[in-house]
Order: C-alpha cells, then sequence, then structure tokens
C-alpha cells in the first residue's frame, strides 16, 4: 500500500484589507500496483488533487472561473470531461511564446492554477491564459 498525502490552503482578499480563507488536507491509501503505470497514478494524484480543491472553493463560496481576455483561469477540474479536452501542443507552444512575450513567469502561473506543466490545462484555461498573457503582452491579434 502507498500513503498519499494531498492538501490545499486559500485565501481570498475581502473589503477593507479583509480576507477568508479555508483549507483541506486529505490522506488516501493506494494500491502498490499503481507504481508500476505512472500514467494511472497520476490521474489518480490528479483526482485527490481535483476533491480537494472543489471542497476549498465549495467553502470559500468560489465558482469555476470561465476564462476570457481579462480574467486569468482559476483552476483546473480535477477530471476532465469530452467537452472540456486537455491542451493542444499548439496551445503549450502559444503559452511560451505569448509568456515571454509578456515578461511574465509561466511556471508561476500554473502553479497558481494547480499545475506544473502547462499540458495539464484544458483547452478552455489553456485558450483563457493564452488571451490574458496576451492582453498583458500588448498583443491584441
Amino acid at each position: 500500500m502507498l500513503k498519499m498525502n494531498c492538501g490545499l490552503s486559500r485565501k481570498i482578499g475581502q473589503p477593507d484589507y479583509g480576507s477568508r480563507g479555508a483549507q483541506v488536507h486529505l490522506e488516501v491509501e493506494l494500491s502498490a500496483e499503481l507504481l508500476k503505470d505512472p500514467e494511472r497514478l497520476r490521474r489518480q494524484i490528479r483526482g485527490c488533487f481535483g476533491v480537494v480543491r472543489r471542497a476549498v472553493d465549495a467553502e470559500l463560496g468560489v465558482a469555476e472561473s470561465g476564462g476570457g481576455p481579462a480574467r486569468l483561469p482559476e483552476r483546473v477540474p480535477a477530471s476532465r470531461s469530452p467537452s472540456d479536452p486537455p491542451s493542444t501542443p499548439k496551445q503549450v507552444r502559444a503559452l511560451h511564446a505569448f509568456a515571454r512575450r509578456a515578461g511574465a513567469d509561466l511556471a508561476a502561473e500554473l502553479r497558481r492554477l494547480g499545475v506544473t506543466d502547462a499540458a495539464d490545462l484544458s483547452r478552455r484555461q489553456a485558450s483563457g491564459l493564452i488571451d490574458g498573457l496576451k492582453e498583458r503582452a500588448g498583443d491584441r491579434r
């Protein structure tokens, strides 16, 4: 058996310099067989973080962002439906290019979204992040 611990703590700003926060920590046991299938293990880990992320968001009353030019996406869903497939290789390349143009720290943006790799974003989220980076770079194409 493997033990996996995951947790998330988040604060959101309130008027007059206030804030409120929530945190969730979860420990689960997984089959050691998952070590033989790294992709399946990654899916289990992503799923666990998704559960924790949704619990914190629910506690704070935060809804998932729809993305768009002025707003960057807030988080990555734990599991994607066919209507929310993973980002494309072209989107990943565009993210890196626009982050360079905007002088943005892409790794920090990805960490804020709860991922370490742009390929873990959904197409909709990658598109929203690209639009936000374009705007920051002053690129209106």
